[in-house]
């Protein structure tokens, strides 16, 4: 919240001003305070999945802020700058929550589900491609024509990232092919009468359907041994 409170607040400075060294002064505080952040939260084991969603929407925000001040500044780069922020607003910004679908902290470990996405998009030289190259192209440049050709090739990588994930499997398949354990000691102790008194004709059916629900949660050819013994 800090990064994105000062980012917000020095972007808005900026726009009101039309200072363009403020703009950067912005730019340079969201990079220190990611960089810091992410730091922190691997270093003290306190990176957890909504820090992320937040970090990845917080990035787009104060991203945008930069870009939209900058082009009000130079309008000739509306253009390459319209394409950075289609791709990195709307499907970066997908393909970056994708992680969510699989058991890890954020985009940044998702090479242990697909190398190569990660490698595009969230290693270190990843993360660098996409955003610190558009900027010093743009920045330095200040080209229409070079600024638009390298958004177009990264707006292509990030197309190439959609399909590639669309085809990669279902984790939740995964998940569901998981076993149930066959037996317990909650479902013995549930469905085993006790000594006191006996059960009443409403704790009989409980325990006849506790009973059928068990025999169901037994791999198949549990059930059919039993079967074939009756």
């Amino acid at each position: 919240m800090i990064r994105l409170t000062a980012g917000l607040v020095i972007f808005a400075y900026a726009a009101v001003t039309r200072d363009e060294t403020w703009n950067f002064i912005g730019l340079g505080v969201y990079w220190l305070l990611d960089v810091v952040d992410g730091f922190l939260a691997r270093r003290l084991d306190q990176e957890t999945r909504i820090g992320a969603q937040l970090d990845i929407l917080a990035d787009r925000l104060l991203v945008a802020f930069f870009y939209l001040n900058y082009v009000t500044l130079y309008p000739q780069l509306i253009v390459p700058v319209a394409m950075f922020l289609f791709q990195f607003m709307g499907i970066d910004h997908y393909l970056s929550n994708q992680f969510m679908r699989w058991p890890i902290k954020s985009p940044n470990y998702f090479h242990q589900v697909d190398r190569g996405i990660w490698a595009w998009n969230w290693s270190p030289a990843g993360k660098l491609l996409n955003s610190a190259v558009v900027t010093a192209v743009l920045v330095l440049t200040k080209s229409a024509i070079l600024g638009s050709i390298v958004c177009g090739a990264i707006l292509v990588m990030k197309v190439w990232t959609a399909m590639r994930m669309a085809r990669l499997p279902a984790p939740e398949d995964g998940w569901a092919a998981i076993p149930a354990p066959e037996h317990s000691a909650t479902a013995r102790s549930a469905t085993a009468p006790t000594a006191e008194a006996p059960p009443s004709r409403t704790g009989r059916r409980r325990t006849a359907s506790s009973g059928r629900a068990a025999r169901y949660a037994r791999p198949p050819r549990a059930r059919a041994r039993s079967s074939a013994r009756r």
